[in-house]
């Protein structure tokens, strides 16, 4: 079974706007609104992929209804505990210069809620896999929960920033997928990514580093490899969400026999070309644009 946690979840409002103006009325040309998450994202890669997965974290009000009547509408199991504060709303601005985020940053959960999820994960067995993905509630104590994920023995897998992905690595995860922005935030690096990871070099057994339209770097035990974004001649419509995509692609590779790393990258890219995530014809079209690698070569 894998299992994403999603601590922080969100109702993402998409406002599409040409032009904004300070302290008077701006009228938008679109709007709409996704759950957002990134570990529901993962889950919903995951789904669009064949992969079935158990989602956990908080949620509440009407906003946390919204987002477990979307999960049950894409028929994705979960098990959220209800938080007696409202699940937060980001904010997307979507203008000709690309997609402005504005993330709230949630409300804290109760003592009480926080030991209900560690009683919910410390069902996980160790043939699992664990994803804790984004960030954390205000004053929420993740080393409890990454604790319980050490108990279960799980497979666990981090994609978070800053000072949670600093306390994820003394617990030795499988994989950890920072972006270039946050592994240099996390190293106190320079440009170079191959540089920034040896500094942390034997805190992840994997350590794959999405670096937007360059890419991402696979770093493990066989050493350092790199994938490129390839023109699927595809327009780039929301980069939001890819690199949880990645980490499904990634997982899907390593069941199917293909390549984890040309998967990831083919699934961020895909939703990158996907008003949200993507569908798996648009994965495997982008797949497909690798050399050697067609759908009809591994399903």
């Amino acid at each position: 079974m894998i299992y994403t946690l999603t601590l922080n979840p969100s109702i993402d409002h998409y406002i599409g706007i040409k032009r904004t103006e300070k302290g008077s009325v701006n009228r938008a040309s679109s709007s709409r609104t996704v759950c957002g998450g990134k570990g529901i994202n993962v889950s919903i890669a995951l789904s669009a992929l064949g992969i079935g997965s158990t989602a956990l974290g908080f949620c509440g009000g009407f906003t946390g209804d919204r987002i477990l009547s979307e999960l049950d509408r894409l028929g994705i199991a979960h098990a959220f505990v209800r938080t007696s504060s409202e699940t937060r709303i980001n904010t997307k601005l979507i203008t000709d210069d690309g997609v402005t985020e504005i993330n709230s940053p949630g409300a804290p959960v109760s003592g009480s809620e926080a030991e209900e999820l560690l009683r919910i994960v410390s069902r996980a067995k160790a043939d699992d896999t664990v994803i804790l993905s984004g960030s954390a509630p205000p004053g929420f104590n993740v080393v409890p929960l990454l604790e319980t994920i050490k108990r279960t023995g799980a497979r666990f897998i981090a994609d978070s920033s800053g000072e949670t992905l600093r306390l994820c690595l003394g617990f030795y995860p499988y994989l950890i997928k920072p972006n270039a922005a946050e592994l240099r935030q996390l190293t106190g690096g320079g440009e170079n990514i191959a540089a920034c990871v040896r500094k942390i070099s034997g805190a992840a057994e994997k350590i794959l580093v999405s670096d937007g339209e360059k890419g991402a770097y696979l770093f493990d035990g066989n050493g350092e490899r790199t994938v490129g974004v390839t023109d699927a001649g595809l327009p780039v419509i929301n980069p939001t969400g890819s690199g949880d995509s990645m980490i499904a692609g990634f997982i899907f590779g390593e069941l199917n026999g293909v390549d984890p790393l040309v998967c990831a990258v083919s699934a961020g890219s895909a939703t990158a070309y996907s008003e949200n995530i993507f569908d798996i014809e648009t994965f495997y079209r982008v797949l497909s644009s690798y050399r050697g690698f067609s759908e009809n070569s591994y399903i």
